[in-house]
């Protein structure tokens, strides 16, 4: 039996994770501005592109079989 990691729940792990660390980008970016809005454009900023990033990076990680232990 082989395992394989299916494209939805790497959309679903993309999601919940965006979810998680966009809220500690604009905290950081408010924390280290003192605006709200500065830490908002941070975040914003960063949503799209760190998404991308992350979904290839899942899906490569995918493709290895090091550490996967499946029992039959």
């Amino acid at each position: 039996m082989k395992f394989e990691e299916r494209i939805p729940r790497s959309i679903a792990k993309l999601i919940t994770w965006r979810v998680v660390i966009t809220f500690n980008n604009f905290m950081t970016g408010w924390i280290a501005s003192g605006d709200p809005w500065t830490g908002l454009k941070v975040a914003g900023g960063l949503l799209v592109i760190n998404s991308i990033i992350y979904y290839f990076h899942e899906r490569a990680w995918n493709k290895s079989n090091w550490g996967k232990k499946v029992e039959e």
